[in-house]
């Protein structure tokens, strides 16, 4: 078995298809970035709700439509060690394209936005109950500009009721499973459709607890 598949054994399908047009050696790659952390900017497909501009879902030309600027230097660290949060967010990168799914709480199901994230705190060590309205009493209520990776966003889309969450991946971008047709993908809270129903942050206690990084599976 060669290095280059070893190296992309654990990397999503979902990303994997979407690297085909650039070869193999841009997949191994992809996977070399993403398992460094350095996740912040990979473009997932389209999965907007109206009004919502994010990257078209093309197959990209070249690694830089795909991979990061920098790394994301919560989760790159040189000792093996990262913050449960920064586990969440690599959990999250590896649902990437998955289909969105009311009431969906696994990747073999599909995700909505509260499954999703409680999915991928679950395994990274960190309980989070069910609906998005539950996850944002249960968390601690945190500033915009004190953000960090791994920290859960809120928004009001209908109303004045916590009805959308996703999780926080740094430089103003988040993960979420946006709503039906969709799939899991990135969205920018500087976006104006985001950025007006933004409804605050949060954080839960055990975030910053430290534990090796563990190997991501696609089907978890």
């Amino acid at each position: 078995m060669s290095a280059k598949s070893v190296v992309t054994d654990w990397l999503p399908n979902r990303i994997k298809t979407r690297l085909w047009p650039v070869g193999r050696a841009a997949i191994a790659t992809a996977a070399l970035t993403l398992a460094s952390g350095c996740a912040t900017q990979l473009s997932g497909p389209s999965a907007s709700l109206p009004g919502d501009e994010t990257l078209a879902a093309d197959a990209p030309s070249s690694l830089a439509e795909l991979l990061p600027q920098r790394p994301l230097n919560t989760i790159d660290t040189h000792s093996g060690m990262h913050s449960r949060s920064s586990e969440a967010v690599l959990q999250a990168v590896a649902q990437l394209g998955t289909p969105y799914r009311w009431g969906g709480e696994s990747a073999q199901q599909g995700f909505d936005c509260s499954g999703l994230t409680q999915h991928v705190y679950r395994k990274a060590d960190l309980h989070l109950p069910r609906s998005s309205s539950q996850q944002y009493q249960a968390t601690d209520r945190i500033e915009r500009d004190e953000l960090r990776p791994g920290d859960l966003v809120f928004f009001r889309l209908k109303g004045s009721r916590i009805d959308h969450v996703g999780i926080y991946a740094g430089d103003d971008r988040f993960i979420h499973a946006p709503s039906k047709g969709k799939t899991v993908s990135f969205a920018s809270l500087k976006n104006r459709y985001w950025a007006r129903r933004y409804a605050g942050a949060g954080r839960t206690a055990e975030a910053n607890k430290l534990q090796l990084a563990s190997n991501r599976s696609e089907e978890n």
